[in-house]
C-alpha cells in the first residue's frame, strides 16, 4: 500500500469563513443560513435542525463562503481547533471567519480527511502555527502547507469507518455513565428520604 505525504492545499480547497462587521443577528425575513460556533459540536458531524435557525441577507460576494453536504468545517480561532463534516446543512448556507471551509478534491475521503485532522498528530503540528495573544487563531496559508497522509481510496474508507465507531462507542460510554450516575441519585435519594431521623 502506498501512502503519500501530500499537503493540505493538495488534497483540498481551504478557504476563510465569511467575516461580518457585527454581531450576526437572525433577520426574519432573511434567505441565507449562517451556521453559527454555537451549532457544532466536537466529535460529531454536523446536522441542522430548525433550532439552528440564523438566517442574514446575503453580502455581496458570499457564494465563495457557501457550504454544502460533504464539506467539512474546521475551527481555525481558538486553542481547541477541531474538524466535523458537514452531513446536512440547508441551502444556501454560510459559514463565518472562526471556521475554515474545507472541501476535499477528488480521491480524497471527506470523513478520512475529518480523522486525520482530528489525530493528536495533526494537532501537534496545529500547534506550532497557532498565532496570536488575544485570541488564537490558525493561519489559512499556514494551515494549507501541514502535511497529511493520504492513503488509497479504499484504505481511507475503512479507517473513516473505524473513526465513526470509535466515536459511536465513546458516545455510548458515556450514556452508560450518565445513565449509571442518575440511576445512583434516584437510590441514594430515596434511601435518605426514607432514612430515620432522630430529634437533637
Amino acid at each position: 500500500m502506498t501512502i503519500k505525504n501530500v499537503r493540505m492545499q493538495d488534497c483540498a480547497d481551504v478557504r476563510p469563513g465569511f467575516s461580518a462587521k457585527s454581531a450576526i443577528v437572525n433577520d426574519p425575513e432573511g434567505t441565507l443560513q449562517v451556521i453559527a460556533a454555537q451549532h457544532i459540536t466536537k466529535g460529531e458531524p454536523y446536522r441542522y435542525i430548525e433550532e439552528h435557525s440564523l438566517l442574514i441577507s446575503p453580502p455581496k460576494f458570499y457564494e465563495k463562503y457557501l457550504v454544502t453536504t460533504g464539506d467539512i468545517l474546521f475551527m481555525s480561532r481558538g486553542i481547541n481547533n477541531y474538524a466535523v463534516l458537514v452531513e446536512s446543512v440547508p441551502s444556501p448556507a454560510i459559514a463565518p471567519l472562526t471556521f475554515f471551509i474545507i472541501r476535499p478534491k477528488q480521491n480524497v475521503l471527506s470523513e478520512y480527511l475529518v480523522w486525520c485532522l482530528n489525530q493528536e498528530v495533526v494537532k501537534a503540528k496545529l500547534n506550532e502555527i497557532r498565532a496570536g495573544a488575544g485570541t488564537p487563531m490558525i493561519p489559512s496559508s499556514a494551515f494549507r502547507e501541514i502535511f497529511i497522509p493520504l492513503p488509497p481510496l479504499a484504505t481511507q474508507k475503512r479507517i473513516a469507518e473505524l473513526g465513526r465507531l470509535q466515536q459511536l462507542e465513546k458516545k455510548l460510554l458515556q450514556q452508560l455513565t450518565d445513565a449509571t450516575d442518575q440511576l445512583h441519585k434516584t437510590i441514594g435519594n430515596s434511601l435518605l428520604s426514607n432514612s430515620i431521623h432522630y430529634k437533637g
